[in-house]
């Protein structure tokens, strides 16, 4: 499998006024990469996912994504814009603009690809360092993961992403996959970065009949600074590529900076299906957290807990207020009584 992203596919002065402008001049260089094999027809399809949702995030990044028949492999393009495109986020234009191409009929290996970007997207010194990379060599290297060191990047405004893209450093370990992914789908992933391991119902799946959870008490004994708050999560978009994944990010995020007091874990709806969180953990969660744009799928096996019901980008803008309703929805006993209550934001 070819790189997602070569220098190539890099442009760090993209010029655009509008969205659809910025978003042609990234397809251009996937087109003249052979990885696009109709630019109208490609820009048509992102058109269309575009109109189901707006991909701007809060932070100043833009992600339009689509799965198109005119895409010949995974691919991504990188444009930083000295003038912010308007995506339609809350916050104002972005400055980075990711462009997503994934072919029709992408298989799961392929999306757990494009997932991990995703999640990288929600680490603010992964687009810190974006912001200050100097040439597309070392921006290419810093998405594929070549970077080993954001920190150091950071601080050498790229240097240091050039020099671990020339020797070969490793790139930070990727999240646990379930178990019988192949050889070939496991070095696959490993080309995006993943900058933390993730508690997410992939985890929760492989773990399951191999071992144990967690009890209440053993978690309580790693959390003596409180009372532990568990949380389970569904987070998913029309597409299932970007928005679901980020969502998770931040969720997990939140909960790793409530001070070790909130454990969660989130099952991510996305293309390529999904594995479902343990029922031992819905039984023992205290609180559940949807986070959707389309219905979420088995939507009965979180039925009688606290509930709060958001659109997916509320799980990307404002996580740490999900988490705190989702507190006080469970210490008021405010229990869902049906799938049709607190419908979320489509």
């Amino acid at each position: 499998m070819s790189q997602l992203i070569t220098e190539e596919l890099v442009e760090l002065d993209l010029s655009a006024d509008t969205k659809d402008s910025a978003t042609r001049q990234l397809a251009e260089l996937l087109v003249a990469s052979g990885r696009v094999t109709d630019l109208e027809g490609f820009l048509s399809d992102v058109a269309a996912r575009e109109a189901q949702m707006p991909t701007g995030l809060e932070g100043g990044i833009g992600i339009p994504h689509c799965r198109s028949e005119h895409v010949t492999e995974p691919s991504l393009a990188f444009g930083r814009a000295a003038d912010p495109v308007d995506f339609g986020a809350d916050d104002g234009p972005a400055d980075l603009v990711f462009l997503i191409a994934a072919p029709a009929g992408a298989d799961s290996d392929h999306l757990s690809i494009l997932s991990s970007l995703a999640r990288s997207l929600a680490v603010p010194e992964f687009t810190g360092a974006l912001r200050q990379v100097s040439d597309p060599r070392t921006a290419a290297a810093l998405v594929r993961g070549d970077a080993d060191d954001l920190a150091e990047l950071v601080a050498s405004g790229g240097e240091a992403g050039s020099s671990a893209s020339e020797t070969g450093a490793s790139s930070p370990a990727a999240p646990p996959e379930p178990s019988g992914e192949s050889a070939e789908s496991a070095a696959a992933r490993s080309a995006l970065p993943a900058q933390r391991t993730s508690q997410t119902a992939d985890r929760a799946a492989e773990a399951s009949g191999e071992g144990k959870h967690p009890s209440m008490e053993e978690g309580a004994q790693k959390n003596a600074g409180g009372p532990l708050f568990r949380v389970v999560a569904v987070t998913s978009c029309p597409t299932g590529i970007a928005h679901t994944y980020m969502a998770a990010e931040s969720l997990e995020r939140a909960a790793e900076e409530s001070g070790g007091n909130v454990e969660i874990t989130v099952e991510t709806q996305g293309s390529a299906g999904f594995a479902r969180i343990d029922p031992a953990l819905i039984a023992a969660a205290d609180a559940v957290i949807f986070a959707h744009d389309v219905e979420v799928r088995e939507r009965e096996r979180f039925a009688g807990k606290p509930t709060v019901d958001v659109g997916v980008k509320a799980a990307i803008n404002r996580p740490a207020e999900l988490v705190a309703e989702a507190r006080a929805k469970a210490e008021r006993g405010e229990v869902a009584v049906g799938p049709g209550e607190g419908a979320g934001v489509p």
